[in-house]
């Protein structure tokens, strides 16, 4: 980014552009997002372009509560970065706000199969997260404006979307917030002029190798100058009218996605393709978009999102590749989402042969705890996450993909058995929550295990 600066010398502020009237213009937007009678601070999400130095006038002026200001240098733009997180240091320092910082490698931080503006943006938002635990926060102010939305409805149409893609870009989604949806970037440029607050100009904006300057610098441009000159607000006009059908179809996620919910270890959500195959095509599409929102995937394209329901309707077993570091595995009448990392574990390394001593005791194995104690029981069982044993004082854990036999209901997918753990004694064998094995139930119960599948670092 290069400095601009507004210009000695005082300049009329004309009333459209006035605190006066844009203090109450402000409290709307405030009161109708939820944070303006707020009493915990508010962090600005401030990078020193036009749009977020706009937001800290807006802030700073308009509004009596407290804030903190958070910049994170990507560690992309070399000089230029560390320029821009000098200018809002200083910006802070004058103005006697809390300043939260940090500088990142983002390059070196992105997943596999993640891009660049995707990883900048996923490590973007969780260091906004954290700055607002540090500050003691209710939210995240960001500067969005109206031609960020515009641009967002645009490509998506291009990509191929749904109602969610259509209706813009949320004002608020969990503990983010934008307040300046519906002012255009030349006000806020303006806006700035006339209070003389400086900025930062993002040169990189000016590169049309990347799709979103494009769609700013060309596209918009061409469509104002030859089809519609108002074409800005014709778009505006209709991700409003979209944003009922999101609704719509947020209020049928909302039931959906709990309802066909089944938890399953190492799943980052897991149901069943039977009750997938029960929905209409327009709650099928509907349920994916949920499910990847809720996981903070990216937004498939429509194609992808058709391709993945004839999948659903066709085949009982398949493999779909959401984004890098998230998969779909379909098999056994189950779809589970799961990291590839997870799949690239497994459940331990090599069988092994342990003693019973005492009364009660505990072991891990791989990514496995289990507990056990004596007790008396009148017959065997395998349950989800327990089981009861006859009177033994060893048992052999093993990893599922070493069972000499797949359990023989075919209930444990491929994908899980390198994951899954064993425990055998004899005749009685039990895979944690498959519950497949031998039960022995004809043997009185004398050891009852639990287990428990550890969060995967």
């Amino acid at each position: 980014m290069v400095l601009q600066r507004t210009g000695k010398g005082h300049r009329a502020v004309p009333y459209s552009h006035s605190a006066e009237r844009l203090k109450k213009v402000f409290r709307e937007i405030g009161v109708e997002q939820g944070w303006w009678k707020s009493e915990l601070p508010i962090v600005l999400a401030v990078s020193g372009g036009v749009d977020s130095m706009a937001l800290f006038w807006f802030f700073h002026t308009l509004w009596k509560g407290r804030i903190a200001i958070a910049h994170l240098n990507h560690g992309i733009r070399g000089e230029s970065a560390d320029k821009d997180q000098a200018f809002v240091g200083e910006i802070a320092k004058l103005h006697d706000a809390p300043l939260i910082t940090e500088s990142l490698p983002v390059p070196s931080l992105l997943r596999r199969g993640e891009s660049l503006e995707d990883g900048a943006r996923r490590i973007r938002y969780e260091f906004l997260k954290r700055a607002m635990t540090s500050a003691g926060a209710c939210g995240v102010a960001l500067a969005h404006t109206s031609d960020d939305s515009v641009e967002s409805f645009l490509m998506n149409l291009f990509r191929g979307t749904g109602p969610r893609g259509l209706a813009g870009i949320p004002e608020r989604r969990g503990p983010f917030f934008r307040p300046l949806l519906s002012f255009q970037k030349s006000f806020l440029r303006e806006l700035l002029q006339y209070h003389c607050l400086p900025w930062r100009e993002d040169l990189t904006n000016l590169d049309d190798q990347h799709t979103r300057n494009r769609v700013r610098n060309r596209l918009i441009p061409m469509l104002e100058r030859e089809f519609n000159p108002r074409v800005k607000e014709a778009i505006l006009g209709t991700a409003q009218d979209m944003k009922s059908l999101r609704r719509e179809e947020e209020r049928l996620q909302s039931v959906l996605l709990p309802l066909l919910r089944r938890e399953i270890p190492f799943a980052a959500y897991a149901c069943s393709l039977s009750s997938l195959r029960s929905l209409e095509e327009r709650e099928l599409r509907a349920f994916f978009r949920g499910v990847g929102m809720g996981l903070g995937l990216r937004v498939l394209s429509r194609e992808r999102t058709e391709n993945l329901c004839l999948l659903t309707r066709r085949s009982a077993s398949w493999c779909f590749q959401w984004q890098g570091d998230i998969s779909l595995f379909c098999s056994s009448d189950l779809v589970v989402w799961i990291s590839p990392d997870i799949l690239s574990l497994n459940s331990g390394t090599e069988p092994t042969t342990l003693r019973l001593e005492g009364e009660t005791g505990g072991f891990s194995f791989g990514k496995w705890r289990f507990n056990w104690a004596r007790e008396q029981a009148p017959n065997c069982v395998n349950g989800v996450m327990g089981a009861i044993f006859p009177p033994i004082d060893e048992v052999e854990v093993l990893p599922l993909s070493r069972l000499d036999e797949k359990p023989g209901d075919g209930s444990v997918p491929e994908w899980a058995r390198p994951l899954f753990t064993v425990l055998r004694s004899g005749d009685s064998v039990w895979i944690p929550f498959w519950g497949g094995g031998n039960a022995n139930e004809d043997s009185r119960g004398g050891v009852r295990f639990s287990a428990v599948a550890s969060a995967v670092s």
